[in-house]
């Protein structure tokens, strides 16, 4: 059953874990900035959702990995819109054999006694890794549109989502006109200090000087998948 959002000592009194809350993107980010810990300690016990707000009439979509670093179970987004925030949502789920369902981290799990905050939290909660990626080549890559006669200019963007403090994004040198097979050959390091809640996302895009660079490929997992 769906009810309206109040504080946790109002809803421990007067709603039981089968009474789930929507909030809309900008009530949510109010509650997160206000009082982040009553939200969080909420997600221990019931159902929370957020949906994208009512302006966004080009159904863009919210970033979805806001919601999860506050622990809520559901961040609806427009699927009609593909985009890096639908690929981030591919991604966070992509574990646990894909089935929908994964585990929070522990310090989210049992936040009435970490008092987990995202805004601000300690280092010692996690453990920090440091990550090394080495892009080194592409082969047969699309072009941007069906319709298109014009051969990619390919690099590959590499970014962490996560934490605000594991927020970081490298790219390569764009390669000029081969889609067939561009070697790139670069490595980048990611210190990440929350491993559990960050995400790694690969974006081959078609760079353009003119507009906005097309995606032609993307990959995303959680950054706890990756295996050496």
């Amino acid at each position: 059953m769906n009810v309206r959002y109040k504080d946790n000592n109002y809803a421990k009194n007067n709603y039981t874990p089968f009474h789930s809350s929507s909030l809309a993107e900008k009530t949510f980010l109010k509650h997160a900035e206000e009082n982040p810990l009553d939200l969080i300690l909420q997600t221990t016990w019931r159902l929370l959702r957020v949906y994208p707000d009512g302006l966004r009439q080009d159904s863009s979509n919210l970033d979805p990995v806001i919601s999860w670093n506050f622990g809520i179970q559901m961040a609806a987004l427009n699927y009609q819109t593909d985009d890096d925030m639908v690929a981030l949502c591919y991604g966070k789920f992509r574990d646990n054999g894909c089935c929908g369902y994964i585990l929070k981290p522990d310090y989210l799990i049992n936040a009435q006694k970490t008092k987990f905050n995202p805004w601000d939290c300690p280092s010692n909660f996690d453990e920090p890794l440091i990550l090394k990626i080495t892009i080194i080549s592409g082969q047969f890559l699309p072009r941007s549109h069906a319709e298109s006669k014009d051969i990619p200019d390919p690099y590959v963007k590499v970014s962490i989502h996560g934490l605000s403090y594991d927020q970081h994004t490298e790219k390569t040198q764009f390669i000029e006109n081969n889609g067939f097979n561009p070697i790139w050959d670069e490595t980048f390091e990611f210190r990440i200090r929350y491993p559990q809640m960050a995400l790694i996302y690969f974006t081959v895009l078609d760079y353009d000087p003119m507009s906005d660079d097309d995606r032609l490929a993307y990959f995303s997992a959680p950054v706890t998948m990756i295996q050496q």
